[in-house]
């Protein structure tokens, strides 16, 4: 057996582990070695980091619901996501995670939600270098797919609407008076 197989079987006995059905862990173990099985002997612990930590972000497992949070998993394309994203930041959703299906995984407290703003860059290396530089600017990592990386950081709530603008009252003439 070779190392690279070893980190295969590896990666499908800890997708198993961590809840995932038998067959979409061997589809997912597969769909990621038909991606890795580019040219070269590239080790596929350098290209997705320890099978552990990918099992984590495939599949992170049940974490216990706060009631008070609403959940929402959702998907799109990389056409559509930035304005998704911006536009469900400023509705006070938080994206937790992106899920083994590649949607997000976001939540909210409908009470005292917070505002983010998001942005997603192309990582096709070393993800925490790029998490150190960013994390200058406020920005903290969100969730992974394949060579894709979403930051969030929360930003201001938008300003309260502004008080409408009342008219004076004007006093009213009936309209059959005549004003020269």
């Amino acid at each position: 057996m070779t190392a690279h197989a070893a980190y295969w079987d590896e990666l499908a006995r800890l997708l198993r582990t961590r809840g995932l059905p038998p067959e979409h862990a061997a589809a997912t173990v597969a769909e990621l070695g038909a991606h890795h099985g580019g040219p070269g002997p590239v080790d596929p612990a350098d290209a997705f980091g320890p099978a552990a930590e990918l099992a984590r972000r495939l599949a992170p497992g049940q974490t216990a619901a706060d009631e008070r949070f609403e959940s929402w998993r959702w998907s799109a394309d990389t056409y559509a996501d930035q304005a998704l994203l911006d536009r469900f930041g400023d509705e006070g959703w938080e994206v937790e995670d992106i899920d083994a299906l590649g949607r997000f995984v976001s939540r909210r407290d409908p009470e005292r939600p917070r505002y983010w703003e998001y942005r997603r860059d192309v990582v096709p290396g070393d993800r925490g270098a790029r998490d150190a530089e960013l994390a200058h600017d406020g920005w903290e990592p969100c969730g992974t797919w394949v060579v894709y990386a979403w930051y969030k950081r929360p930003k201001a709530p938008p300003p309260a609407p502004a008080e409408p603008v009342r008219e004076r009252a004007r006093a009213r003439r009936p309209w059959w008076s005549r004003r020269r």
